[in-house]
């Protein structure tokens, strides 16, 4: 058996050293959050609104013909699915009712 003595330790890698570090000096300079919303808190609320709304002015909406064909589009795509989705189950139902009288019998 190896003793421990004869392993060779890993290198240290050297950048991983400094990014730690890194963090460890900016954690330290970050000054804590106050748990009450101070009027900067606010004023960055406020401009998250208004940047929000600006571009919303900025979307390209549909045109109502264009909406009447996407909605036309998911709900003939919904048909279809619950169809098709329907007749499987029916013929999955027919076969486990199938399948349990041949057991039971």
């Amino acid at each position: 058996m190896a003793e421990a003595d004869d392993t060779v330790p890993a290198p240290r890698d050297k950048d991983a050293e400094r990014r730690s570090k890194r963090a460890e000096r900016a954690a330290r300079a970050r000054p804590a959050k106050s748990q009450t919303g101070s009027p900067k808190d606010r004023q960055g609320f406020f401009a998250f609104v208004r940047e929000c709304w600006a571009e919303l002015k900025r979307v390209q909406w549909p045109t109502r013909p264009q909406l009447i064909q996407a909605t036309v589009v998911v709900i003939v795509t919904c048909f279809i699915v619950g169809v098709y989705l329907y007749a499987l189950d029916s013929l999955f139902s027919r076969l486990a009712g199938w399948l349990i009288t041949q057991q039971a019998g």
